[in-house]
């Protein structure tokens, strides 16, 4: 069984021919003037918010670091204020000897004499010497030196020459250079 079409008018077919012209211009106009742009915005919005989701993600990554780089900067600068503690940037010459005093005082040795020696350029540091004179017993001068060597500056003692007993304390005078660091940065 066919299906027949009613005869249309001319007229009728002008109308039909028209109304699909009318639809595809329609349909032409609403692609070219709104379909496409819309689309072509959304997909430049989409792309923008990769790229901006991409700057938080990174953002983060650093602001999540920022915390460790901090507590790390805090660490390396207690190091830097320990380091130069062991090795000062100035002489101090004052200082070097207001600790071998109390150190001398608190183990009962008398420094006798403290000289200034010179001075010796290495690489990272200079190196300061003082020839130093002390009087006490045996094991009060040992308390001392070994009290030189726990400072907090680095000390170091060298060319250490004894002396004789003498007195009925059993006291000797004993000479020696001491060695002192100055960083050079």
């Amino acid at each position: 069984m066919a299906i027949s079409l009613p005869k249309l008018t001319k007229q009728q077919q002008q109308y039909l021919a028209g109304g699909v012209v009318l639809i595809g211009v329609s349909g032409f106009l609403f692609f070219r003037f709104f379909w496409n742009p819309t689309s072509e915005r959304i997909l430049k919005a989409e792309e923008d918010i990769k790229k901006i989701s991409a700057e938080i993600d990174q953002a983060k990554k650093i602001a999540a670091q920022r915390a460790q780089k901090e507590a790390e900067l805090l660490a390396l600068n207690q190091a830097a204020i320990e380091a130069e503690k062991r090795l000062p940037k100035t002489k101090s010459v004052p200082d070097i000897l207001v600790t071998l005093m109390g150190l001398a005082k608190k183990h009962e040795v008398m420094l006798t004499s403290f000289g200034q020696g010179g001075s010796k350029s290495q690489t990272y540091f200079h190196e300061l010497s003082y020839p130093l004179s002390v009087r006490g017993t045996f094991h009060a001068i040992g308390r001392f030196l070994a009290a030189i060597a726990l400072e907090e500056r680095i000390y170091n003692v060298q060319n250490v020459n004894f002396g004789s007993a003498t007195g009925d304390k059993g006291d000797m005078n004993i000479s020696f250079t001491l060695m002192s660091y100055q960083y050079k940065g």
